[in-house]
């Protein structure tokens, strides 16, 4: 419940608006895309801590956020401390949405 409490009060991570981030032939704005989509999905757990109801999603959103999250670990070095600070609060925000959904799907599974 911990994890919950902080997702559902944490702000979804933003974009700089000035410029897009390329590292590692991997373009930030797509990956927030995905993050986004990923966060969607996610909220069936509200439905399940609100309600009871369990019913997950039928993409596979371990998998999508386990691709963010990798994504994200290939933007490495050579950033300034704002991009530094835009791609950490959106690795953050993955991770932590990795480890309420799979503790969802653990918990609600038959």
């Amino acid at each position: 419940m911990e994890n919950y409490t902080l997702w559902r009060r944490l702000p979804f991570p933003s974009l700089r608006r000035d410029a897009n981030l390329l590292r590692s032939g991997e373009n930030l704005a797509l990956i927030h895309g995905d993050l986004a989509l990923a966060d969607e999905h996610v909220t069936q757990v509200i439905l399940f801590v609100d309600e009871g109801i369990f019913r997950p999603s039928r993409a596979d959103v371990m998998r999508l956020l386990e691709g963010v999250i990798s994504r994200l670990e290939r933007f490495g070095e050579g950033m300034t401390t704002e991009e530094r600070e835009i791609v950490d609060a959106h690795y953050k925000y993955a991770v932590l949405m990795y480890r309420i959904y799979g503790e969802f799907l653990r918990i609600g599974a038959p």
